[in-house]
């Protein structure tokens, strides 16, 4: 385990594929993430380690083509993300196609996914939805539920904001 590699109070670390590591671009981030989750075929959430997450907001995904993809729900950047866990930005790409120069990103930010901010939006949406349907049956809105609304609804204002929604 590396200095900035964290690990689990149980003192396994943060993410164990079922193979051996392969130093992958996926697996150098994966093993340096704490409270690791698959949501999919090639999709995790994990805690953002640019700030100080108490829920995950990280999500991560491998491209087809071996490249990692991260999106903190909170804002922070790749830069950010990647420097706090000890790699570079390099090290999100597969082997031979480390330059991001490569890819196409160059200086110039990639376009907006109005369908991922769409899909975001929809699960907060459900997730809201839920809270206030348990209310309305009578339930008492705890703590936990009510961080959660509030965290729904930063992260629909993020959405709008990133279509240009919100200045």
């Amino acid at each position: 385990m590396t200095p900035q590699q964290k690990s689990r109070p149980d003192g396994g670390t943060a993410y164990a594929r079922t193979n051996a590591f392969n130093d992958t671009p996926i697996d150098r981030v994966l093993h340096r993430l704490e409270k690791v989750k698959s949501t999919g075929t090639g999709k995790w959430i994990a805690l953002c380690p640019a700030h100080n997450d108490k829920r995950p907001s990280l999500s991560v995904k491998e491209a087809d083509d071996g490249r990692v993809l991260l999106k903190c729900w909170s804002g922070c950047g790749a830069a950010e993300i990647v420097s706090a866990i000890g790699l570079s930005l390099a090290d999100l790409f597969p082997g031979d196609r480390r330059s991001l120069s490569d890819h196409g990103t160059g200086p110039m930010r990639r376009p907006f996914n109005w369908q991922d901010a769409l899909k975001g939006v929809s699960h907060e949406i459900t997730v809201a939805r839920l809270i206030v349907e348990a209310v309305n049956r009578g339930e008492a809105m705890d703590v936990e539920s009510l961080d959660r609304l509030a965290l729904a609804e930063e992260r629909i204002d993020d959405a709008l904001r990133a279509a240009g929604g919100v200045q």
